[in-house]
């Protein structure tokens, strides 16, 4: 009789995590911040001039972007 139980409490516990634990995990995942992939046509500002250039064409130096080899030796 009480192996029946433990059974039963058993198999609940493995529906329980079939139905509802995946559910949780993608909340969890929808919560997270999204980072953006620049790529592309994804627009970004030159720091020197502040022209708008695409990624693809974009010099990036010091962690920053410049439109032309021009812009990217200006002191800073």
């Amino acid at each position: 009789m009480l192996l029946k139980i433990a059974v039963f409490i058993g198999v609940l516990f493995l529906i329980y995590l079939f139905f509802f634990k995946g559910k949780r995990q993608e909340e969890v995942k929808q919560n997270q911040p999204k980072t953006k992939v620049l790529e592309g046509e994804t627009m970004v500002e030159c720091h020197a001039c502040s022209t708008f250039i695409s990624y693809d064409e974009a010099i990036i130096k010091d962690g920053h972007f410049f439109c032309s080899k021009e812009c990217a030796r200006l002191p800073l």
